[in-house]
């Protein structure tokens, strides 16, 4: 998942022969705007799970959730240079931010091409079986279709929070805020998503969700 033209073929190894994958993301970004290509492919190697993990979120499809990765590695890549270490922003909240605007575009783009593959990316019918593992995924099912309900700043939030485990500092970080205003909006979009589940969804809080 690492750009093309982010390649180790040539790179300059001047870190005291230590390796990349012992250094922080900081010395890495000031290696990177040196010019060091190496460097980044080692921060879209550290990262490139997490950033698959946010766009399937969204997507729900694991070809889509790859090339949109991909994509976004390309373009924080290209907008490098605006990132500046050490000025409070941390690295993986602004490329996750990038993966979710990547991601969440392709969605809007999915769902006006064809509803119809929306369907067909859904889990099949529960049939008679009421193995532990089909129960499971409806209701996981039910709870992404309770997600779906929220407002996507909220569902996003959620996403970021407790699927990919980002800390408050993070999320400040992604959102441009105080991490005061983190707790009061994840607050909020938490209080959002139980109503939605009482209202719409009552078959998730019947099994104690």
């Amino acid at each position: 998942m690492v750009p093309r033209e982010v390649g180790t073929t040539g790179a300059r190894w001047v870190y005291n022969s230590r390796r990349r994958d012992q250094l922080d993301d900081e010395t890495l970004i000031r290696e990177a705007h040196r010019g060091d290509a190496g460097a980044f492919e080692e921060l879209a190697r550290r990262y490139q799970e997490a950033a698959f993990r946010a766009a399937y979120l969204v997507l729900r499809d694991a070809d889509e959730a790859k090339d949109a990765a991909q994509d976004a590695i390309v373009k924080a890549y290209q907008a490098l240079g605006r990132f500046r270490p050490g000025a409070g922003q941390s690295f993986r909240p602004w490329l996750l931010k990038i993966v979710m605007n990547e991601s969440l575009n392709r969605a809007k783009s999915k769902k006006r091409r064809a509803a119809a593959v929306e369907r067909a990316a859904r889990p099949q019918s529960l049939e008679w079986s009421l193995d532990e593992t089909v129960v499971d995924r409806e209701r996981a099912r039910l709870l992404r279709e309770a997600l779906e309900a929220l407002r996507e700043q909220e569902r996003v939030l959620i996403y970021l929070r407790y699927f990919l485990s980002l800390s408050e500092r993070e999320l400040a970080d992604y959102m441009g805020c105080a991490p005061g205003t983190v707790k009061s909006r994840l607050h909020r979009a938490l209080a959002k998503l139980r109503e939605v589940v009482r209202d719409g969804f009552p078959e998730l809080l019947a099994e104690g969700a």
